[in-house]
């Protein structure tokens, strides 16, 4: 089926939109306690206030499930919905289909459909996509972010600094050629990181007033005699 390559890359980039748009999250917190998610704790239906559902280790098995459904759903957007759109008949070397269908997986997190248009702060979708556009720019994101969640227990700034480290290591990696032939690869990151920084605008104000919430990481304890 050829519908040519304009309407070929605006069907991809909807169905990037509502793949993004799956409140993973929300439907977890319904599938486990039978709650709305929007109804605990920040109201945000990510994998942050999902950990709240329940305390010490589950609480992190509960975090990293919503988190990676959330990545691994920005992964399969950016990765499979230009697919489509080439089947139908865009581009195949074209970048901006992807960086598009990227963008909607995002937005759809953010501003989801499936509850009224408000979503999750968009950390671990825009992750999964950047996995898809650029693996070690996503790979050295989940480093800092683990480095960061070690030294200060804190969810949000490891986010934050992970999503920053982004554009930069990709930067780094390619050189010249980021503003050649992958500028608008680089151009989305950028926006990207910017976006999520902003969600996270909140929890910058709690941290430099010092309320932000800590997770408290289980440590393995010997047994006592």
């Amino acid at each position: 089926m050829h519908v040519g390559s304009p309407l070929a890359e605006i069907l991809a980039t909807l169905l990037a939109f509502l793949i993004g748009a799956v409140p993973f999250g929300w439907l977890f917190a319904r599938a486990v306690k039978g709650v709305d998610l929007r109804t605990l704790g920040s109201g945000n239906v990510g994998a942050t206030n999902a950990a709240r559902l329940y305390r010490g280790r589950p609480a992190i098995y509960a975090f990293l499930a919503v988190f990676l459904l959330d990545a691994m759903k920005g992964f399969a957007a950016a990765w499979w919905s230009p697919s489509l759109a080439v089947l139908l008949g865009a581009d195949p070397a074209e970048n901006t289909v992807r960086v598009a269908c990227g963008s909607a997986a995002i937005l759809g997190h953010v501003f989801t459909p499936y509850l009224g248009w408000k979503g999750g702060k968009g950390a671990a979708t825009a992750l999964g996509v950047v996995g898809a556009l650029a693996t070690w720019s996503a790979l050295y994101a989940v480093g800092f972010w683990g480095l960061v969640l070690l030294l200060t227990g804190y969810v949000s700034l490891g986010s934050i600094i992970a999503m920053v480290s982004i554009p930069l290591t990709f930067f780094a990696r390619n050189g010249s050629e980021t503003f050649r032939s992958r500028l608008g690869i680089f151009l989305f990151l950028t926006v990207a990181a910017i976006m999520v920084v902003w969600r996270h605008r909140s929890n910058i104000v709690r941290l430099v007033e010092g309320r932000e919430a800590r997770v408290r990481l289980p440590t393995h304890r010997p047994p006592t005699a």
